[in-house]
């Protein structure tokens, strides 16, 4: 029951960013570029690609770019992220809490781009969505580790505030299920976001609606502490330092 509530309000904060989302994904078409210039290098079979928590189409129209003789099926459990697709496209509701829809078949190429992070359990979901790979299929994703928000940890630290943000998974979690032959590629990047002040940071969560949380909601006193305490730049800004794990998986 928990698992349902949390889920609902996920869903929830997505449908309602999904107008001004590409505005303001700004580290998520980063990420989308370094993937497709990784696909280029692969030597991807023929069959289905598929793109995994697509939202508004970001990660699959960067792909079409590239490769123009491809349509990308793109699946999301938010209806309005869906809706911003092109009309064109395919697209399929779908919660991936329960797998993969029944009519995904043959499919050489599976890519996901900040969203397994979502999910209820990410270490299961991506085996099984390895199982469905095609052989000779890869499955290429990107997600923030627990190594995520030191500045957030850190200033929590010093106040006594409780951290409210998302418990990353671990990428030895992600990887143990997999071979070494399995692993074609892993690299980890480190993505420094800069704001004028931690409330326009919490802002941008709230503009790509990530900013959902297991935790109470902050009062206004407790985020003057999280202002004053947070780690200054030079003109008194703030970063917020994500780690970030690219990982292709490639099916014998």
């Amino acid at each position: 029951m928990k698992n349902k509530f949390w889920n609902e309000t996920v869903k929830k904060n997505f449908n309602n960013a999904s107008t001004n989302y590409l505005v303001y994904s700004n580290i998520q078409r980063h990420f989308a570029k370094n993937i497709v210039s990784l696909l280029k290098e692969l030597n991807i079979q023929k069959g289905e690609w598929i793109d995994l928590g697509s939202g508004t189409g970001l990660l699959a129209d960067e792909i079409e770019k590239e490769f123009s003789t491809k349509k990308i099926t793109r699946i999301d459990f938010s209806r309005n992220m869906l809706l911003q697709n092109k009309e064109s496209s395919k697209k399929i509701l779908w919660d991936l809490n329960n797998g993969l829809p029944p009519s995904i078949k043959n499919c050489s190429l599976m890519t996901s781009n900040f969203c397994i992070h979502w999910l209820d359990n990410p270490e299961k979901i991506i085996r099984d969505w390895f199982r469905k790979l095609s052989s000779g299929g890869y499955l290429v994703i990107s997600y923030p580790t627990i190594n995520s928000f030191p500045e957030w940890k850190q200033t929590c630290l010093k106040t006594g505030i409780e951290y409210s943000g998302l418990t990353f998974p671990l990428s030895k979690d992600i990887m143990k299920s997999f071979k070494s032959d399995e692993i074609f590629f892993t690299k980890k990047y480190l993505y420094v976001e800069n704001f004028p002040d931690v409330y326009k940071l919490f802002r941008s969560m709230v503009n790509v609606g990530a900013q959902s949380t297991k935790c109470k909601r902050k009062k206004v006193y407790e985020l003057k502490e999280i202002q004053k305490f947070w780690p200054k730049g030079e003109t008194n800004s703030v970063n917020l330092t994500w780690e970030i794990t690219t990982l292709i998986l490639k099916k014998s």
